[in-house]
């Protein structure tokens, strides 16, 4: 199959983001992330914040959606026959995927837990994700009660990449498309913050940048400003310590443990009997 090339893909990330460049006011405060007048651009128009997961896979899966118009420049070229066959099997293919991708947080641990993505999400709180490849990338969309309040690009950080090969030059690079520097935090884990992000804002969406240059990667995260504003809501169900004492036990034990019996019991038989 035909792929879309880096360096296509990278002028098509300035294209994009050249649209919100020189539309920006000052941060309200130092605390927060700089304002520009609007990040819209930055997803396809056809995803907006509250669809259904199953309205993220039509958008998708559609006849004439996103996977049909990546598809159609090549199977246009293409005369009837096993080259043709080929490339529409592999494009039914990454419909079934994407919609078979879409799984819930509920109970049972889940192998996000042990990617970086794994304090994007919590469990008990009808949360939900889905995956797709797609242009370069790998985009998870988020939901809470089935409605899509995040989406998170991994992009690979590479020479000639739409973002370059280092964490510091897609930063510099957004920021001169954006026209401000962003909001540059370092990694807090007490505010769920394991690298060093940097972000923007408008008044609808949250930009969210992620260092992964460890992982020759960088975390690109659109993020509903409406949900974020209300997350301590939709999550009423708190993370649990996994090996923390039962309540019970706990109080049964903040005295210390003792033997009740311990005054009652007889000498050690080893030692000598007192005269």
């Amino acid at each position: 199959m035909k792929r879309t090339t880096a360096a296509a893909l990278g002028l098509a990330v300035s294209i994009v983001l050249s649209a919100v460049a020189g539309a920006v006011s000052a941060p309200a405060a130092v605390s927060d992330p700089p304002t520009v007048t609007s990040l819209a651009a930055l997803k396809e128009k056809e995803l907006k914040w509250g669809l259904s997961h199953q309205e993220v896979t039509d958008v998708y899966n559609q006849p004439g959606g996103l996977l049909d118009r990546e598809y159609a420049p090549q199977i246009a070229h293409l005369q009837p026959g096993i080259d043709m066959q080929q490339a529409e099997a592999d494009r039914d293919a990454r419909k079934a995927n994407f919609q078979r991708s879409y799984a819930t947080f509920d109970d049972s641990p889940s192998g996000y837990d042990v990617t970086p993505l794994h304090d994007e999400y919590t469990y008990k709180n009808d949360e939900g994700i889905q995956r797709i490849n797609k242009d370069g990338r790998t985009r998870y969309f988020f939901y809470i009660k089935d409605h899509l309040w995040k989406i998170y690009d991994e992009m690979p950080l590479k020479a000639g990449g739409p973002l370059g090969d280092t964490y510091v030059k897609a930063i510099s690079s957004l920021s001169a498309l954006i026209g401000v520097p962003g909001r540059a935090r370092g990694a807090d884990p007490a505010q769920k913050i394991d690298s060093p992000t940097t972000d923007w804002q408008d008044s609808t969406t949250h930009l969210r940048v992620v260092d992964r240059s460890g992982e020759r990667i960088v975390g690109v995260v659109l993020e509903d400003r409406n949900t974020l504003s209300k997350l301590a809501t939709l999550r009423a169900n708190k993370p649990t310590d996994p090996f923390a004492l039962d309540p019970s036990i706990a109080a049964i034990t903040r005295g210390g443990i003792s033997d009740p019996s311990a005054a009652h019991a007889a000498p050690d038989a080893g030692s000598p009997r007192k005269k």
